[in-house]
């Protein structure tokens, strides 16, 4: 219950002291008065300015992930640029900030390359700009030359931008696996501009995400920029946090429909096999002197299994024979390479018994998985 009296002269004086007044000169009183006559905790509480067109949309946690997420699209964009241009490239991020895009669009330079691409699931588009400077540089590397004598002032060419379209892949990828830790995306390139003010995937007092990267092709110097309008990240900016960053950063177990497609693509690789019929020593002289018809005496026995090549390994061993009227080996054993060497010791009795093998030219082998009809080697006339 409140205490009903009269306020003390004390009392008026120290709250008269904190009302604002002004003086005969203009100024605010209250601003030139003394601390001690303001009072303790007026003096504590600071004043911070607002800017209501620039609202603060990430906490300092989201700034840490966002900066590693660009660090790694660097990364990324730089590695595929050196193989496509067969030159080192790096790419550095510079600078990381939230404006508006009509800041953005101040920035840059108006005649550069501008990728738009979407971001589906997600809503709305992001824009890369690449410097006029480096598109020059990446097409003319692409043409084979050196990126020295170029025009870079002047337009560019219906064929110069479809070579310009196809690095779209390498960002597109780059962005996937960037935004893979929080969402899975897919980009699509929407259109390929060379003026940014033309550009519009925002609208001039939205706020945006832009970062700002060094990119070095051939030890020339340039710039690349990344523009996202907070729209395309506000439904998975709760997922921006350090934690869920790095769990999900590690390498989760392949499930079996991922397996199987892995499979599926390897399956598909050609692979050299070749099966080796054994070996001789000779010197120099003797090969240069050797014509056709000679015959060579190779350190295998008859009946022995020769070792089948998967490349410039033995994965198994076989024996010879014929499928129809072709050459063919039968798999007899599999090789563990983590159990047996890669080629089996050859005995003192398999060197005793050595197999005479002609040197004329034979139809390519065949490999059946069938039984084949066992036949020793041609005989040296």
């Amino acid at each position: 219950m409140a205490e009903n009296r009269a306020l003390s002269q004390w009392e008026i004086d120290a709250l008269l002291n904190q009302i604002p007044s002004t003086n005969a000169f203009g100024k605010d009183e209250f601003a030139t008065a003394a601390p001690a006559a303001r009072g303790g905790r007026a003096s504590a509480n600071a004043i911070k300015t607002y800017d209501f067109r620039r609202p603060d949309k990430f906490s300092k946690e989201q700034w840490t992930t966002l900066h590693s997420m660009h660090e790694t699209f660097a990364r990324l964009v730089g590695s595929s640029f050196s193989s496509r241009l067969r030159t080192l490239v790096t790419i550095r991020l510079s600078s990381i900030d939230q404006g508006l895009y009509e800041e953005w669009q101040a920035q840059v330079p108006a005649q550069t390359a501008c990728y738009v691409l979407s971001m589906k699931p997600l809503s709305g588009n992001l824009v890369v700009e690449f410097n006029h400077d480096v598109a020059s540089e990446v097409i003319d590397r692409l043409l084979g030359g050196t990126g020295v004598l170029i025009d870079r002032g002047r337009d560019m060419s219906e064929v110069e931008l479809g070579l310009l379209r196809s690095f779209a892949t390498s960002i597109k990828q780059a962005l996937e696996e960037m935004w893979s830790a929080s969402v899975r995306v897919s980009p699509e390139l929407q259109d390929l501009g060379m003026d940014a003010n033309l550009i519009q995937v925002a609208g001039p007092t939205d706020v945006v995400l832009t970062a700002f990267f060094e990119v070095n092709v051939g030890n020339h110097l340039g710039a690349m920029s990344l523009c996202i309008p907070y729209t395309v990240i506000e439904p998975i900016a709760s997922q921006l946090s350090a934690q869920i960053w790095f769990q999900s950063g590690r390498r989760a177990a392949a499930t079996d429909e991922e397996r199987r497609l892995m499979q599926s693509l390897i399956g598909r690789s050609a692979l050299d096999v070749g099966v080796e019929l054994g070996g001789v020593d000779l010197p120099v002289n003797t090969i240069a002197e050797m014509r056709e018809g000679d015959t060579l005496v190779l350190d295998t026995r008859l009946g022995r299994s020769l070792d089948i090549r998967i490349g410039d390994r033995a994965r198994f061993r076989g024996v010879p024979g014929m499928l129809g009227t072709r050459l063919a080996v039968q798999v007899t054993e599999v090789v563990e390479p983590d159990v047996l060497p890669e080629t089996a010791p050859i005995s003192m009795l398999d060197r005793a018994q050595p197999a005479p093998v002609a040197v004329p030219e034979m139809a390519p082998a065949a490999v059946g998985p069938g039984p084949i009809e066992d036949q020793p080697p041609a005989q040296a006339e």
